[in-house]
């Protein structure tokens, strides 16, 4: 799954794609609301239901992509298409962009590190050798992004919900304070030049191909086409 620097870069990119204003900071706030449950003392069962995964095969190996699709457009039916309010409405929305680019992080990223780091080493050393380079280049994100600045302004800025069973306000409020603390709270500058498999170059195309794919997807959920 991508890590929340890579949510929030992605969903600001498309908020200013597709002219989201009023509910921006829910919207960004919504991109990284699914990965709140890791805050939760049974978070194990509950980030399958807030990365609406279910029946789509044991976590971190899916088997059913298409299954993904469709969980993702039937929240997007049952709780994004008709709501009125329109901060709530973005904040749902950036849900659904948080799983779709984890679904696209699964394809273009995790399985095609797999497929090439595989054939010299077992599982076991490959997630080894991926975390470390994975989150090396969120916090590389977060230092060169030229959005930085005001996607955190934005993410301290959205009030927090409670949600159905997905995903509780109390979470999301600890959840925000370890990114803003903790997590991105860095001292020193991130050198990725040395990564032997996960390089910049290959989260940037990620990015850039991510937002194309998932504003396609979002005209295709008829949402703000």
């Amino acid at each position: 799954m991508a890590g929340q620097m890579v949510h929030m870069e992605v969903a600001y990119r498309l908020a200013e794609r597709m002219g989201i204003d009023e509910g921006k900071a829910e919207f960004i706030l919504g991109s990284v609301a699914p990965d709140s449950v890791y805050f939760s003392e049974s978070y194990l069962e509950k980030k399958v239901h807030s990365h609406f995964f279910e029946n789509c095969g044991p976590w971190g190996d899916t088997q059913d992509y298409d299954q993904w699709i469709v969980n993702i457009k039937s929240f997007w039916n049952k709780y994004v298409k008709n709501e009125m309010n329109s901060k709530k409405k973005a904040y749902l929305l950036g849900m659904c962009v948080h799983n779709l680019t984890d679904y696209w992080n699964d394809l273009m990223i995790w399985r095609v590190l797999q497929k090439n780091m595989l054939k010299s080493m077992s599982y076991e050393v490959f997630k080894e050798e991926y975390y470390p380079e994975a989150q090396a280049l969120n916090k590389w994100m977060f230092q060169n992004s030229p959005n930085t600045a005001e996607i955190f302004r934005l993410l301290g800025e959205a009030e927090t919900i409670d949600f159905e069973d997905y995903v509780t306000a109390d979470n999301q409020n600890t959840m925000r304070e370890h990114l803003v603390g903790n997590q991105y709270n860095i001292q020193g500058k991130i050198d990725v030049s040395g990564h032997k498999y996960f390089p910049s170059e290959m989260l940037m195309n990620f990015i850039d191909v991510a937002v194309d794919r998932i504003v396609s997807q979002l005209e295709e959920f008829e949402c703000y086409a």
